[in-house]
């Protein structure tokens, strides 16, 4: 059985500022920074097989400290980014409330924001990532490091939820779900785990 570790990333400067970040590439803040450090203090006692991340700053930010901690290389992969939000991207939810009233409402993720991604194709390339990771590390232990969406989107596959169903996984900036995982029997150990970050918010 595989035990996989789903990380969201720390703070971003546009977590901080309460924008739309999709595959934009905001750094860590410093509160972020302290997140990414705390976390890999935190999980230093697990032994991970390998440490997967999204190739977005904010991201690999946060995964670099687990993966230096546990002696291993971070492993990039395209396919653990963050949806694209296409025109909401660098806007905060009170200007895309206001620009894109017809397009910001329950289930708007279905078809995506203008010009961004749908989730049915979020779902493909999450869900082939996560494929592929199960696929090398059968009975291991390993970290991904990624984004709200994209983890939302394989935990809905994995438990069932329906495309058009509102049922929203909250990650926090550095928080991780554990899941067991072997063939199609699905274990959820946690979710919304988080690291004691002294002086951070």
């Amino acid at each position: 059985m595989t035990v996989l570790y789903l990380i969201r990333h720390a703070r971003s400067t546009w977590n901080a500022q309460g924008r739309w970040q999709g595959q934009a590439d905001p750094p860590l803040d410093e509160v972020g920074q302290q997140q990414a450090a705390a976390l890999a203090a935190h999980l230093r006692a697990e032994t991970f097989a390998a440490v997967y991340s999204s190739p977005l700053a904010r991201a690999r930010q946060t995964a670099e400290p687990l993966a230096r901690s546990q002696g291993l290389d971070l492993r990039l992969d395209d396919r653990l980014k963050e949806r694209h939000v296409g025109e909401w991207s660098g806007l905060t939810e009170a200007q895309v409330r206001e620009r894109y009233p017809e397009h910001y409402h329950p289930g708007w993720w279905i078809a995506g924001p203008p010009g961004g991604e749908a989730q049915a194709a979020l779902t493909e390339r999450s869900q082939a990532a996560f494929q592929a990771i199960l696929a090398a590390h059968p009975d291991e232990t390993v970290a991904v490091v990624s984004h709200g969406g994209t983890l939302n989107a394989y935990l809905a596959v994995q438990l069932g939820i329906p495309p058009g169903r509102t049922v929203t996984f909250r990650f926090a900036n550095a928080s991780f779900a554990r899941l067991s995982v072997k063939g199609d029997r699905v274990y959820v150990v946690s979710l919304g785990e988080t690291a004691p970050v002294d002086g951070a918010a």
